[in-house]
């Protein structure tokens, strides 16, 4: 495995969660694709990419007052538990068919995305 490669690409990854667009993928394709890293171990080394880069995103979205602080603690605990089910199930599913399950949200998130009416933007309180 290319270092150089893997260090773009856990950049680009961070870069785009930072900015709320779910940079996981980028990393999960480039080690799936480009490394031959079986599934469940690319989406550890996801995991363990996304915990730094969540807290920084949390600490500058905060500063700018772009996170609903009312909703902020909820929301860690639920994903905290989904990270934990999602584990735990991980275990009990095929790489392969884990695989094509991942493919599909992809392709649903994409054409969500691409149909979803835009709202309008709220501006940050200062």
């Amino acid at each position: 495995m290319n270092i150089l490669w893997l260090c773009i690409a856990g950049f680009f990854s961070g870069v785009t969660a930072s900015m709320g667009l779910g940079g996981g993928f980028i990393l999960l394709i480039y080690l799936t694709f480009f490394t031959a890293i079986p599934q469940l171990e690319s989406q550890l080394m996801n995991l363990i990419f996304f915990i730094p880069i969540s807290i920084l995103s949390i600490i500058l979205h905060l500063r700018n007052h772009l996170i609903e602080k009312k909703v902020l603690l909820q929301s860690i605990i639920m994903g905290i538990l989904g990270v934990i089910l999602g584990s735990f199930l991980s275990a009990f599913v095929p790489e392969e068919l884990l695989s094509k399950l991942f493919g599909g949200f992809i392709l649903l998130v994409g054409i969500k995305e691409l149909f979803h009416k835009k709202t309008e933007k709220r501006k940050p309180h200062k």
